[in-house]
């Protein structure tokens, strides 16, 4: 049986009568989250759309950070209070594949989900396989879902944007008391999978106190909120990797979560870009530094090939894919297969951008030209309108 838009979880009590079908999107907006921040550029994108749209969040329902300007704030909550008749409508999810509602009838189901190893957890296939059809940022994923068993006429690729007028080169840059002369900027949650073990043995190996270098931490999250991060630095340099601590190179911590206003000019306040991740689904921060023209240093493996290559970022060799090891911190990714980036190469491509700048810039000029003409939010738009009109017309 056909529900209706007021079945959608994520719904509001402030309902007005249904009305003809058109899309309604389920997903995080709010909070910050790289779903948060993908769904929201989606929206931005079927902003020219001839078919009405409806908001169900996921998760948080409002804006209680304050990272949204206001005036993007309202139209979220006028998106909100829409109601569509779902049976009429394309019944649009973007999150992980366990959180999709499969139980709700509607036109079209459409589920956009990404997953950062070499396979999917237990369940994800069988949810996916549930839907109409399953859209995935990357080809590394549309590879990895059907290795795993999602059927094939059901996956499509659809990347995001990103809007190259927000993050562009000569933004002023946000205050960073303590910053030295070259800084390196890592924006990420402290998981493993993120690898802060691999960035931090790199860095330290790469340079000492003597040298005029920063390594910025933008740290969204931190697994206990209340620990003692910087405390937990210094064990780690000292006690880890073996440095002494008058011999270290220079490392701010700055945690939690920015004003989207402020997100560009935290890139402007940095040389470079790096993140030596295990596995990416998409890979935002990456687009987002590559955007403000900044070099970018990435593991070659995984989502984030399908914009960044040698001739426009640094591309960090891994020593293979490997398993997750049983005592990661995130269960779901115990026993499939991750990259390991080589410490070793980092800290030699580290070493370069500093000492080989106009070859950086010239990369960083590349990769900001590709951003623009390959991935802004109004090349994608058209992208993403095509693909819903397809569904509705």
């Amino acid at each position: 049986m056909a529900a209706t838009a007021t079945s959608p979880p994520g719904a509001t009590a402030q309902t007005t009568a249904a009305v003809a079908g058109g899309v309604v999107f389920r997903g995080a907006v709010y909070g910050g989250s790289g779903y948060a921040d993908g769904n929201l550029d989606v929206l931005s994108s079927l902003q020219d759309l001839p078919h009405p749209l409806q908001l169900a969040p996921l998760g948080l329902q409002e804006d209680h950070e304050g990272l949204l300007p206001p005036a993007r704030q309202r139209e979220l909550a006028r998106l909100q209070r829409r109601r569509l008749d779902l049976a009429q409508s394309v019944f649009y999810q973007c999150c992980p594949a366990l959180d999709f509602a499969t139980h709700l009838e509607a036109r079209v189901r459409v589920g956009r989900t990404a997953f950062e190893t070499n396979s999917l957890p237990p369940g994800w296939r069988e949810r996916c396989n549930a839907l109409d059809q399953i859209w995935v940022p990357s080809q590394f994923n549309r590879d990895s879902f059907l290795r795993a068993g999602v059927d094939e006429h059901r996956l499509r690729v659809m990347p995001e944007g990103l809007d190259t007028g927000k993050f562009r080169p000569g933004l002023a840059p946000l205050p960073i008391p303590g910053r030295r002369g070259y800084a390196f900027l890592s924006i990420f949650d402290w998981i493993d999978r993120k690898g802060p073990d691999v960035l931090l043995r790199a860095f330290l190996s790469a340079f000492t106190a003597d040298d005029d270098v920063s390594l910025i931490l933008k740290i969204h999250k931190f697994d206990d909120p209340n620990a003692d991060l910087e405390g937990r630095l210094l064990h780690f340099i000292e006690r880890e990797a073996g440095v002494p601590l008058q011999r270290a190179p220079h490392i701010l911590v700055l945690r939690g979560l920015l004003p989207k206003a402020d997100m560009p000019r935290l890139y402007a306040s940095a040389d470079a870009f790096v993140l030596p991740s295990r596995g990416e689904g998409w890979g935002r921060p990456y687009m987002e530094a590559a955007a403000t023209q900044l070099p970018v240093l990435a593991t070659r493996w995984s989502g984030h090939l399908d914009f960044l290559h040698d001739d426009n970022s640094y591309l960090i060799d891994i020593e293979g894919v490997v398993p997750a090891p049983r005592d990661s911190d995130r269960d779901v990714y115990i026993g499939q297969g991750w990259a390991e980036p080589s410490v070793e190469h980092l800290a030699a491509l580290m070493r370069q951008v500093v000492s080989q700048r106009e070859e950086a810039q010239a990369r960083a000029r590349r990769a900001r030209q590709e951003m623009v003409a390959l991935w802004d939010t109004q090349v994608m738009a058209r992208r993403w309108t095509r693909a819903f009109r397809e569904l509705l017309d």
